[in-house]
């Protein structure tokens, strides 16, 4: 009974003072407790802002990152479909200047494309193209480029034939200085470690040649040389390739040239097989 007389003098209490606060303190007191308020709400007010300023850098970083790897994916698409289009615009110019030089051979000329290599180093030099017996192609026909001679077909199946190049050792040839006329016979060297195809050209030995060809002869580099016809596999005429340099064989009868093939036989992507 006594603590409700005391709570309720300390309530009447209350009353009495906040009833009997001048007007002008009463304003101070609301004042500063909105001032109070109010540094609360700029504070928060302030996080919030920053919150969402940090949440709109995140979201316009990640789309940065998808666009960059979108235009990533886009150049290198561009760059593979670039690529593709000047492998066919080489392609092309190479077939035009092909079907062009068939046009102006003197020969039958089979057009085929390679489809596999044999041994690419050591001694053993060879390649296959799409061509065959049902296209009209036997063994010891002549291949050629536009660039020259690259060998002659060997094994020949239904739809596709070997090809002997002209770096195999197995292959001899039967070829003419362009200049003068001189006979010999090239014959492979295969591919050294350099990748580079080499072959000889070996002035034949005979009686009359050796009597009529000068030991001491300067054959000139860059000379060209030539089937010589004989032999008949290779038709005359068809280039083999430029004279390297040339040294005297050991019977000291007789120079030994080294040539150097026309036709890049490494990059080989198209053919000619001779057909007459």
């Amino acid at each position: 009974m006594r603590g409700n007389r005391v709570m309720g003098g300390l309530v009447l209490l209350a009353i009495i003072i906040l009833v009997s606060v001048p007007i002008t303190v009463e304003l101070r007191l609301r004042a500063t407790a909105r001032d109070g308020a109010v540094s609360s709400q700029t504070v928060l007010t302030l996080m919030g802002e920053r919150a969402r300023g940090l949440l709109d850098l995140l979201f316009r970083a990640g789309e940065a990152v998808r666009e960059h790897d979108v235009m990533l994916d886009e150049v290198a698409r561009a760059r593979h479909e670039l690529r593709h289009h000047q492998t066919l615009e080489r392609e092309n110019r190479l077939l035009r200047r092909m079907m062009g030089f068939k046009e102006a051979s003197p020969h039958g000329l089979l057009l085929g494309r390679v489809i596999a290599r044999g041994g690419t180093s050591g001694w053993w030099q060879s390649v296959r193209i799409n061509r065959g017996r049902e296209d009209g192609v036997q063994p010891n026909q002549a291949v050629i480029t536009i660039d020259g001679l690259v060998g002659k077909t060997t094994t020949v199946t239904r739809h596709t034939a070997d090809v002997l190049l002209i770096t195999d050792p197995a292959n001899r040839i039967a070829c003419r200085l362009e200049s003068t006329g001189d006979l010999g016979v090239a014959r492979g060297l295969g591919t050294g470690l350099s990748g580079k195809s080499d072959f000889e050209m070996v002035i034949a030995a005979q009686p009359a040649t050796v009597d009529y060809i000068d030991k001491d002869a300067q054959v000139e580099s860059g000379e060209k040389v030539l089937t010589s016809g004989l032999g008949g596999t290779y038709p005359g005429g068809l280039i083999l390739g430029t004279v390297l340099g040339s040294e005297m064989d050991d019977s000291r009868l007789y120079q030994r040239l080294q040539v150097r093939p026309a036709a890049d036989l490494a990059r080989l992507q198209y053919v000619w097989v001779v057909s007459e």
